[in-house]
């Protein structure tokens, strides 16, 4: 039986984004998993149902705000050592890439490093954040007994850039929840989220590596060519507003502005609606470590229009409608009215889409979790020999 402290400092009640969603349902398939383990579960917010993940698995709040850079060192570096110590952990899990530098490096950590958004265009972030990232994520990289990714795109950028060996770095990737399925029905979501109308759907925060500006522009040209449906914006800013790098519209036509209908966060269920509802996700970021939308749009029945970049094409595994140049706002506006017009080979797209999410499952990604740590749990063991 092994004693195994999990990091939960993105268990957010309320405000899930996917790093969170991917730790939420992870670590609820690891608890399952590892009933003769005890786990401890490290949390910087009060108590909520959400940290109750299994009866052998106890709840320690870090009264350290973990959310700015000095207070993520202050939180990894000296809060999370006295309690690892203390409860005499025999290794610490980590699901969103830090790890604590203050423990010894015999010490057995896993790290899931989901991309290196901040290594390829740092501008895309505050700087106080940028600095951050590229200056302590090599170091967790190298620190880790256990270093894992969510894709085999991330896992080839991080090996290149941290100077990794590859075949080391286990990929555990994302996966729909159960709410994503089929709705027999559009209309009940487009009654609430765009006065009724069929509607293209972009999941994601408002941050210019999500090129809600590219969307935005190919949606205004998908217009001017006489295409009919709306499009819901479902995502809030990524950052505080003091740090907030801003997404500026390039919309000037104001009846094409009012039929940008934007919806803020919502809750999963919600969210399983709006992405059943639509006629299409389009989702052209200009780099992902996995993109969660296209698999939950997938399991919903709804094509996928997305970017030919990065993790992208691997996640679809040749199910998507199209691939488009995040940078082509006039390939995208076409792929956008070839969707409308091409009612066969969408329902062909659909079939594939549903294939391919069934390829996902938080069953399997916690079973390559609970694999990693195995891994991890050797080299406790041989820490201690």
């Amino acid at each position: 039986m092994a004693r195994i402290a999990l990091n939960g400092r993105l268990l957010v009640p309320g405000k899930m984004e996917g790093i969170g969603i991917f730790t939420l349902h992870c670590l609820k398939e690891l608890v399952k998993l590892r009933p003769n383990d005890t786990f401890l579960l490290l949390v910087d917010r009060p108590d909520d149902v959400l940290f109750h993940l299994g009866d052998h698995v106890e709840v320690r709040r870090i009264w350290v705000p973990g959310r700015r850079p000095w207070l993520l060192r202050l939180w990894f570096d000296a809060a999370v050592p006295l309690v690892l110590r203390s409860w005499r952990a025999d290794a610490f899990v980590s699901l969103e890439g830090p790890i604590s530098l203050g423990m010894p490096g015999n010490f057995p950590q896993l790290s899931v490093i989901h991309d290196l958004n901040f290594e390829h265009c740092p501008e895309w972030l505050p700087r106080t954040w940028a600095r951050y990232y590229r200056g302590m994520f090599p170091q967790f990289a190298r620190k880790a007994h256990v270093l894992c990714t969510v894709s085999e795109a991330s896992k080839r950028d991080i090996a290149h850039r941290y100077g990794v060996e590859a075949q080391s770095i286990h990929v555990i990737p994302n996966a729909a929840s159960s709410e994503f399925v089929p709705v027999k029905d559009r209309r009940a979501a487009q009654e609430i989220l765009s006065n009724g109308r069929p509607y293209f759907l972009f999941v994601g925060s408002l941050h210019p590596r999500k090129n809600l500006e590219g969307l935005l522009e190919a949606f205004g040209k998908y217009c001017s060519r006489g295409g009919e449906w709306d499009l819901v914006v479902v995502g809030v800013a990524m950052w505080p507003q003091s740090e907030e790098i801003s997404v500026v519209s390039p919309l000037r036509d104001v009846d094409v502005e009012s039929r940008v209908h934007w919806v803020g966060r919502l809750n999963e269920g919600a969210l399983a609606q709006a992405v059943g509802g639509a006629e299409a996700l389009v989702f052209v970021p200009w780099l992902e470590g996995f993109g969660i939308p296209v698999v939950e749009a997938m399991a919903s029945g709804t094509p996928v229009i997305c970017s030919d970049t990065s993790s992208l094409p691997e996640v679809c595994g040749g199910a998507a409608f199209a691939l488009v140049p995040p940078g082509d706002s006039s390939e995208i506006a076409a792929a956008m009215i070839a969707l409308a017009q091409e009612p066969e080979r969408r329902a062909r797209c659909v079939e594939a889409g549903l294939a391919r999410a069934g390829m996902f499952s938080w069953t399997q990604s916690g079973m390559k979790l609970s694999t990693a740590v195995n891994l991890l749990l050797t080299s406790s063991q041989s820490s201690h020999d």
